[in-house]
């Protein structure tokens, strides 16, 4: 897996008042036109899918 681009991050992230709030990352910018995304969190795949009536399913 390639390492995680900052400026990605940042390009696709709202800004939060502090530290401590939630990053809010929207939903277009993890699927970029796609339907599906994996995302790996400690050794686990978990697939972000868009459904056909526009809803989102997170399944490991």
């Amino acid at each position: 897996m390639e390492k995680e681009d900052p400026m990605f991050i940042k390009s696709i992230t709202h800004k939060t008042s502090s530290d401590s709030d939630p990053l809010i990352v929207t939903s277009n910018a993890l699927l970029q036109n796609r339907n599906e995304v994996v995302i790996e969190h400690r050794g686990e795949q978990y697939r972000l899918r868009r459904t056909r009536q526009d809803k989102l399913i997170l399944t490991k």
